[in-house]
């Protein structure tokens, strides 16, 4: 089985919000999280970074589902 690099894990995140609201929902991760898609190739998976990602998520759910 294939591990998840640092970029993949926060990718991840950028995919679950574009399959819950498209653009304006991956729009919305960058603006919570101030980490754009192209920075969250290269940026750490930090407790820190993912923990904003999770927070977001869980606004962002809240507003497109």
């Amino acid at each position: 089985m294939k591990s998840i690099t640092m970029a993949e894990k926060l990718l991840k995140y950028y995919d679950d919000a574009k399959k819950l609201g498209g653009l304006k929902a991956q729009m919305r991760l960058a603006l919570i999280t101030k980490v754009p898609s192209a920075k969250a190739v290269s940026a750490p998976d930090s407790s820190d970074n993912i923990q904003s990602f999770e927070k977001a998520m869980m606004e962002i759910k809240k507003e497109f589902m």
